[in-house]
């Protein structure tokens, strides 16, 4: 009898052990699985491809960065490079093309471009190797969102080059000078009629325009959309500077504006400029979306540069591209406008010396001059 207690005792002894084993060996499969899942998981983060990436082969780098280098006036327009940085700055993929506005490069699909990779490049222009790219393509599509662009190429020792970037693109201007006022800024549907009213000049000898001007009075002489397209129009002291930086000219602008009771002031990099000795014509364009429709207008500046400031000053802003919007005026619709004494004096405004307002109101922003 009490050996049988004994041998029951053992029995329930060697259960119980068992469940504690089995119940050890469960939490042991637990812990291990999880261990794999988070192993497989940092293995799959590790080897995920980013969103914007340039591949090199095997080797994949993290885009960055991205710019839109003008290295000047070419014949078909300007020699810009595209250029894609890893966090680094050292590694990159490069590709050069002709493009009509130096700024921008235009949506499309550019097969067997001009283009390299460089990995660990220097201050000092060395680096540790590079290649050629030169069959393949790439597409480029440009966007309110700024610039989607695929690659998908080889270089020049068979190495597949594979890439992708959706994103804004920095702009660094290498050469301000052009030889004339190309059609892009100042088609020439509308050349003639233009410059009755507007002067324009050319050549590569310009003034430097360094320095920060107020055309006061400032009034609208020509309106090629309205009724009566000549009526002159009193607005608001236009002040403006123009300053160099790192071979770039820059533009900086403030109106007043009556509406919001205060001023509105606009800055343009990469300002381009054409001339001859003191006699200069400068501009830039700007694009954007009115309404759900594309719209491009250009800025032009002209005048003679002298001591007391820009003489003859006229300012010309035309609407390049509507998209058919039809609550917009016409593509090609322009306005000139210029100082009324024929000087824009000088007048130290960025310096913070003059902080009165302007007597007179304005009545536009980026589009909505051209809206019916």
């Amino acid at each position: 009898m009490l050996k049988s207690r004994y041998n029951q005792k053992i029995i329930f002894k060697f259960a119980e052990i068992k469940l504690i084993m089995k119940s050890n060996v469960l939490n042991l499969l637990k812990v291990s699985t999880l261990l794999i899942a988070v192993v497989f998981s940092l293995s799959c983060r590790r080897n995920k491809t980013p969103d914007n990436y340039f591949k090199i082969g095997d080797s994949t780098y993290e885009i960055k960065s991205g710019s839109i280098i003008n290295n000047g006036e070419v014949e078909g327009g300007f020699n810009v490079d595209l250029r894609l940085y890893d966090e680094s700055g050292k590694n990159f993929i490069n590709f050069t093309f002709i493009s009509k506005e130096a700024e921008r490069i235009a949506s499309s699909t550019y097969r067997n471009p001009d283009g390299s990779w460089v990995l660990g490049h220097n201050s000092n222009g060395t680096y540790s190797s590079m290649a050629k790219v030169n069959s393949g393509v790439v597409k480029i599509d440009r966007s309110s969102d700024g610039y989607t662009i695929d690659i998908k190429c080889t270089d020049q020792y068979s190495t597949e080059i594979r890439g992708y970037f959706k994103g804004d693109l920095s702009k660094k201007d290498n050469d301000n000078l052009v030889r004339a006022v190309p059609k892009y800024v100042l088609p020439d549907e509308i050349y003639d009629e233009v410059t009755q009213h507007f002067p324009v000049y050319s050549g590569v000898t310009p003034p430097n325009m360094q320095g920060e001007y107020v055309s006061s009075p400032h009034i609208l002489i020509y309106e090629s959309y309205a009724e009566n397209p000549d009526s002159v129009q009193v607005y608001s002291d236009r002040y403006m500077g123009f300053i160099y930086t790192n071979k770039q000219m820059n533009f900086y602008g403030k109106q007043y504006d009556v509406v919001k009771g205060d001023y509105e002031e606009v800055v343009q990099y990469g300002v381009k400029i054409t001339g001859s000795n003191d006699l200069f014509t400068c501009y830039y364009v700007v694009d954007g979306y009115v309404q759900g429709y594309y719209a491009q207008q250009s800025f032009i500046f002209s005048g003679k540069k002298t001591d007391a400031g820009l003489e003859d000053f006229h300012t010309a802003v035309v609407l390049l591209e509507n998209s058919g919007n039809p609550n917009m005026y016409a593509k090609n619709s322009y306005r000139v406008l210029k100082d009324e004494d024929g000087l824009a004096e000088n007048n130290l405004w960025l310096s913070g010396r003059n902080s009165s307002k302007p007597t007179h109101s304005q009545n536009e922003s980026l589009f909505d001059i051209w809206m019916k």
